[in-house]
């Protein structure tokens, strides 16, 4: 099976931050407020995790977690950062993101945060 390209991920994350947006407004909240957001990331391994680590870094965000799955072959790297909805969802923000993570072995897996 043919791997996805990047407009093919990039365009899948903008169909899921229109919906969450959706629903995020329903709950009442605002998308402008800034709050506490998750980005949520696949590597390929440890060493790929540590160079996604260091990438995000280099961009100024700081409060990451690194931990391998059960089986060691797959690491989840999270990173928490204070943003509005409106700011995570912007393309160039989600492009940035997609291409950070395939530079570094990884899969951008999309954000949440808690209403």
């Amino acid at each position: 099976m043919k791997a996805p390209d990047l407009k093919e991920v990039i365009a899948g994350h903008e169909s899921r931050n229109r919906e969450l947006c959706k629903l995020i407004e329903t709950k009442g909240a605002d998308l402008a407020t800034k709050r506490p957001i998750d980005l949520h990331f696949w590597a390929d391994g440890e060493l790929a995790a540590q160079r996604l680590a260091d990438a995000l870094r280099e961009r100024g965000w700081s409060h990451l977690e690194l931990d391998p799955t059960e089986d060691g072959g797959v690491w989840n790297v999270e990173v928490h950062i204070e943003a509005s909805v409106t700011e995570v969802v912007d393309p160039s923000l989600t492009e940035e993101l997609v291409r950070l993570a395939k530079d570094n072995q990884s899969e951008f897996d999309g954000w949440g945060t808690s209403i």
